[in-house]
């Protein structure tokens, strides 16, 4: 049985000419029906998402980074805590105020720490994790995706425009696209 879009449901046809095709990466995933499973944790259960195949490992690659970056970011506020706020109620009430201060910063610094140090592995994170690599369509749509429209536009795309398949491997369509 065929799964009917909301267009074809609207009595419009699935693909409109107008709309602007997927992106190369994309279409050469269809073609190659190669994609790669990102499961994101989020509560109350993972969220599955896909992307073209060879692209999952550069998504887990960009989170990490910008998941490093913010816990630099979050500790380098330590010291700006601890020296900056007892600093501040000095220069404000005197000595009750860097007594204050002092206080603050310390409390501060140890819900930054708390936060961002005493996670570690096995605490919450938002950098997904690359479930299936290079499987078909039907593989990938068993894990309940999030983003199944993106493998259903593609294919939609591709099967209204034959010659729109691009001649080469997802892989190369995404190195191709960064540039």
């Amino acid at each position: 049985m065929s799964e009917r879009t909301d267009r074809e449901v609207a009595g419009e046809p699935a693909v409109d000419p107008t709309d602007d095709p997927p992106e190369e990466p994309y279409l050469a995933a269809a073609a190659a029906d190669r994609w790669d499973v990102l499961r994101y944790e989020d509560d109350p259960e993972p969220v599955h998402r896909v992307v073209p195949a060879g692209a999952g490992s550069a998504v887990v690659t960009t989170y990490t980074r910008r998941a490093r970056s913010r816990r630099r970011i979050a500790l380098a506020l330590i010291p700006v805590a601890a020296v900056g706020l007892p600093a501040a109620g000095w220069l404000l009430a005197g000595t009750l105020g860097l007594a204050a201060g002092a206080v603050i910063g310390a409390v501060t610094a140890a819900v930054v720490v708390r936060r961002h140090v005493g996670e570690g592995e096995a605490g919450p994170t938002d950098v997904p994790e690359v479930v299936a690599a290079s499987v078909d369509a039907a593989t990938a749509r068993e894990y309940g995706l999030e983003n199944e429209a993106m493998i259903a536009d593609a294919e939609a795309h591709l099967d209204a425009n034959p010659g729109a398949a691009p001649d080469r491997p997802p892989e190369e369509a995404l190195e191709a696209a960064r540039y």
